[in-house]
């Protein structure tokens, strides 16, 4: 499963945007690994990227969303709760089973799913949303 970073992702808001390119290389590493099934190491790593990846970009996101009061803001949080769940829930597995090939591509395809239904449906809509009340407090602000 191949997911290169592309114009097709970008955002347009830098903070975001960079977060999410980071998902992708993270992704494409671990597809690696798992089609590989040779680096426990590097898939017990991507585990922790994972749960630390929706601590942080979630409340990048979160704040935005606040800040120009996103009015979808409960499905989006819904969904990034999803995800937490399941980054926890393979870091768990990983603890108990140890890092096998399995649990790596399962969560190679959830991922996958992720960043194509997520990122380029949900967050877009809401970063269209905000980049239109960020042009419209420019505009009132001048």
């Amino acid at each position: 499963m191949s997911l290169h970073w592309d114009e097709s992702l970008v955002l347009g808001i830098d903070e975001i945007d960079s977060q999410h390119r980071s998902i992708c290389e993270h992704f494409e590493k671990l597809s690696e690994a798992a089609q590989q099934g040779t680096q426990k190491e590097l898939i017990e790593e991507l585990a922790s990227f994972l749960f630390e990846y929706a601590q942080v970009h979630f409340a990048t996101e979160d704040r935005i969303m606040l800040e120009y009061k996103y009015p979808k803001i409960e499905a989006q949080r819904s969904e990034h709760g999803e995800f937490t769940r399941d980054a926890k829930e393979f870091m768990k597995r990983i603890e108990k089973d140890g890092a096998t090939r399995e649990i790596a591509i399962e969560v190679t395809g959830k991922l996958f799913r992720w960043i194509y239904n997520h990122i380029r449906n949900h967050d877009r809509e809401m970063v269209a949303y905000v980049k239109e009340c960020m042009a419209l407090r420019s505009k009132y602000e001048n």
